[in-house]
């Protein structure tokens, strides 16, 4: 069966782009041309490779990529963006992924703005609104409404700060990262602190969240303070970052309070890196879920990658060891290894980066998995994906 986007609302979001992507308008300052409306993206095509843990069995899956970013200042005071996804899946993965479609939507968004052009039992074109927001600014008040991303986090990796819009470090080709439907209004008490409040739309209040957040500078160090209700769950957080001598030091702590029937839980990140004079940069990270899995499970299946404030991490002591290297100005490299003690969960990361001219790249990323099944350590899949993206 293959399901369509209506004809209608589909030539109603062309025309709306195509008429918007004219506007221009004249500053009162002076006579040069300014663009009310600046238009960026780029197009990207990854073909991935999914093996199984002894390399015998190959799932193939193809996806083309068009993102559009649009800024719109008719004022000085005012900004509004719209930002969106087009992707193009079709292949194996498509076919033998059960529910493929609802696998890479978001839940989160009290208005639904995902577009299912076509649908077909191996292929899959849709279009997800992500960023769609208008901001007032007006001495030191900021006010955004609408879609936006709420980026509270201050790790690399993970970021128990981040309540309201946590995303998958394990989606590289999700730059961007998810938004959520909210306001925010932020309040910059001097050039070094500022007060910001934000709260998240959601279809029931037990899935709402608000909080209030206080960040400043002392001592060459950046603080940050929150509180605020997750799902009905008081929660609590603190984050940091300087250096100690050369090295980086960051930090998140988040506490959520008991409800109802659950009892109290930690989420805390510390993070530390290194650049060394040959260029070589290091990172180490650690995270700690008081919830998570300890021990060691038969299937790897019933993890739950599906992250979220809560779950960062499926396992509750995880490590992160991160090197890379610039090795031209075309050419840099890095590999990441996750590890789980307890559970001897690792995850492999490796990544290569060629710029291939000044608006195309061209990488290669690779994902393995291991796990101790079955009382033995070993391979349970592994994923290759090789990607092209051009700018513009």
């Amino acid at each position: 069966m293959v399901r369509f986007f209506p004809i209608k609302q589909s030539i109603t979001l062309i025309i709306s782009i195509l008429i918007h992507a004219g506007l221009y308008a004249q500053t009162d300052e002076t006579t040069e041309k300014v663009k009310k409306l600046e238009v960026r993206g780029y197009v990207k095509d990854l073909q991935s490779l999914i093996f199984s843990k002894d390399f015998d069995s190959l799932i193939t899956g193809n996806l083309i990529h068009n993102r559009i970013n649009m800024r719109w200042k008719p004022t000085a005071k005012l900004t509004g963006a719209a930002e969106f996804r087009t992707r193009l899946f079709w292949g194996e993965e498509v076919k033998y992924t059960p529910d493929f479609s609802s696998g890479i939507g978001y839940n989160q968004d009290l208005i639904d703005a995902t577009f299912t052009w076509f649908e077909t039992e191996s292929m899959l074109m849709q279009t997800y609104v992500d960023r769609f927001w208008l901001e007032y600014q007006t001495g030191d008040w900021e006010i955004r409404l609408g879609r936006q991303r709420i980026n509270w986090g201050i790790s690399t990796i993970w970021n128990p700060n981040d309540i309201f819009n946590t995303y998958n470090f394990l989606d590289f080709d999700y730059e961007e990262r998810p938004g959520r439907d909210a306001v925010k209004v932020r309040y910059h008490l001097s050039e070094m602190s500022s007060l910001e409040l934000a709260a998240s739309a959601a279809d029931e209040s037990n899935e709402a969240v608000a909080a209030v957040k206080y960040n400043f500078n002392k001592s060459s160090y950046d603080f940050q303070f929150s509180a605020g209700v997750f799902h009905e769950i008081f929660t609590l957080g603190t984050g940091w970052s300087g250096s100690i001598g050369q090295a980086g030091f960051k930090g998140e702590v988040q506490y959520f309070a008991p409800h109802q029937d659950t009892t109290s839980q930690v989420n805390l990140t510390l993070e530390s890196d290194y650049v060394f004079e040959e260029g070589w940069y290091v990172n180490l990270g650690f995270l700690m879920n008081s919830k998570g899995i300890s021990d060691p499970i038969e299937n790897l299946s019933l993890f739950n990658f599906q992250l979220s404030p809560q779950n960062l991490m499926p396992t509750k002591w995880n490590g992160i060891f991160t090197t890379g290297k610039q090795f031209t100005p075309l050419l840099n490299g890095q590999v990441s290894v996750i590890y789980a003690p307890g559970t001897n969960l690792m995850i492999v990361l490796p990544t290569i980066q060629y710029n291939v001219a000044s608006n195309l790249d061209l990488d290669f990323t690779w994902q393995s998995f291991y796990a101790e099944q079955n009382q033995e350590f070993e391979g349970v899949i592994h994923r290759g994906y090789l990607r092209l993206r051009w700018s513009f």
